[in-house]
C-alpha cells in the first residue's frame, strides 16, 4: 500500500519563471487602467496520487484539508465588461488519505505551502447595487515547504513518521523526506460578488493540470476549492 509523500526548494529556473511572470504582468499594468486589493480566506485542498506498476495503476484520491490563503489582486480593465484580474497568494494545500483492512490501517496527512498566481479574466455585469463576475485562466505554483504525517496501525501497536517535503524534483532520493516538483501548473475558475463599497467576496476552484512527482511510475496533482473575502482599494490610470 503506498502513501502521497509531499517539501522546500530553491531551483533558479523556476523563481525566474515566477519573477518574469510578476513583471509582465506589473508592466501590462502600467498600460491600462488598475485596481489593487487584498483577500485573504480558506482553500479545501485535495490531491490525486496515482501508482503504476506491472501494467496496472492504483489510484488513492486524498480528501480535503483546509488552508489559509491570503494574498493580493489586481483589477486590469480591457473593456467595459472585461478585465485581466492576476493575483499572488500564499496558499496552502495537500490532503488526507485513510485506508483500514484486515486489523491493519493508515492515515497520511500532507500540509504544503505554496506561492500561487492566478491568471484570470474576468467577465462583471450589475446586479443589486454591485457587481457579479466570473471568470477563468491559468494557474501559475511554486512549492515552498511542507510537512508529511504517516500514522500505522495494527493491533494495539501503533508507528508515526513525520517528514518534510522538498520541492527540488530529485527522483530516487535515497533519504526519508518526500520530494517533488516545485512548479504546479493549472486550470482556475472564480466566481464572486463586489459590493459598491469595493468589498467583494470569491468562491474559486483549481485544478492542477502537471503531474509534480518527479518519479516515474508515479502521479501527484492538487486541486482544491477556495473561498475568500477582500477589498479593492481603487485604483489609477495612466492616461489622467
Amino acid at each position: 500500500m503506498a502513501s502521497l509523500h509531499f517539501k522546500t526548494l530553491k531551483h533558479y529556473e523556476n523563481e525566474k519563471l515566477l519573477v518574469f511572470t510578476a513583471l509582465a504582468v506589473t508592466g501590462f499594468a502600467t498600460q491600462a487602467q488598475v485596481k489593487f486589493g487584498a483577500h485573504a480566506g480558506i482553500n479545501a485542498a485535495s490531491a490525486t496520487f496515482k501508482e503504476t506498476s506491472g501494467g496496472q495503476t492504483t489510484t488513492y484520491k486524498y480528501d480535503s484539508k483546509i488552508g489559509l490563503t491570503i494574498g493580493v489582486v489586481a483589477e486590469i480593465a480591457i473593456a467595459d465588461a472585461l478585465a485581466f484580474r492576476p493575483e499572488l497568494n500564499f496558499t496552502q494545500k495537500g490532503g488526507k488519505y485513510s485506508d483500514s483492512q484486515s486489523g491493519f490501517s493508515i492515515e497520511n496527512t500532507i500540509s504544503t505551502n505554496y506561492l500561487e498566481m492566478p491568471l484570470n479574466v474576468l467577465y462583471k455585469f450589475e446586479a443589486g447595487g454591485g457587481n457579479i463576475f466570473v471568470g477563468a485562466g491559468p494557474s501559475i505554483g511554486f512549492g515552498l515547504s511542507g510537512k508529511d504525517k504517516y500514522k500505522s496501525t495494527f493491533g494495539s501497536n501503533t508507528t508515526e513518521d513525520k517528514t518534510n517535503v522538498k520541492f527540488d524534483g530529485k527522483a530516487n532520493a535515497t533519504d526519508n523526506d518526500t520530494h517533488l516538483k516545485a512548479l504546479d501548473f493549472g486550470a482556475n475558475f472564480l466566481a464572486g460578488y463586489q459590493l459598491s463599497n469595493n468589498l467583494f467576496f470569491k468562491a474559486s476552484y483549481t485544478i492542477g493540470l502537471s503531474n509534480i512527482s518527479p518519479e516515474t511510475d508515479f502521479s501527484v496533482k492538487n486541486k482544491g476549492f477556495g473561498f475568500t473575502v477582500g477589498y479593492m482599494f481603487g485604483g489609477s490610470n495612466s492616461e489622467d
